[in-house]
């Protein structure tokens, strides 16, 4: 008696048993989680290269933006001073900057409702919708009918 290691799926008419294709599954499963680890890592990569350049660009002109936006309050809270006494207006413009820089919390805050890993979990979602059980077919064509207990 001959024992081979072998495949043996090179015959023509070869039908593969249930164990080369459990092994066969497994290596296909393997793979495709595999590649969804990639994805997933190349996705949170370029999420960090995008936000670290972003939050060097604010850090680099933030500097320049409050300088000026100091001097536009001063002028303003001056011009108002002229129907306005000066710690009135100086008041008025600090209420309006804290009601700007509440507004755009708000919407900057909203920015952080996407997930990180949207294009991971759409491909995720397709490949378990792929390996779900497709309905059973009966020889007429039709699906059949699940039966109730």
């Amino acid at each position: 008696m001959h024992v081979s290691s072998g495949r043996t799926g090179n015959t023509p008419g070869h039908r593969p048993g249930t164990a080369e294709l459990l092994v066969q599954l497994a290596g296909e499963l393997r793979t495709l989680v595999s590649q969804h680890v990639a994805l997933a890592k190349l996705e949170l990569g370029e999420t960090a290269r995008r936000t670290g350049l972003g939050v060097a660009q604010i850090a680099a002109c933030a500097p320049l933006v409050l300088v000026g936006y100091a001097f536009l309050n001063a002028a303003l809270a001056l011009w108002l001073g002229r129907w306005l006494p000066v710690p009135g207006a100086v008041a008025l413009v600090g209420l309006l900057n804290v009601a700007g820089g509440v507004l755009g919390i708000i919407l900057a805050a909203r920015s952080f409702r996407r997930p990180a890993l949207d294009d991971s979990a759409v491909e995720l979602e397709r490949t378990v919708q792929a390996l779900a059980p497709a309905p059973t077919v009966e020889r007429n064509g039709h699906a059949a009918l699940e039966r109730r207990p």
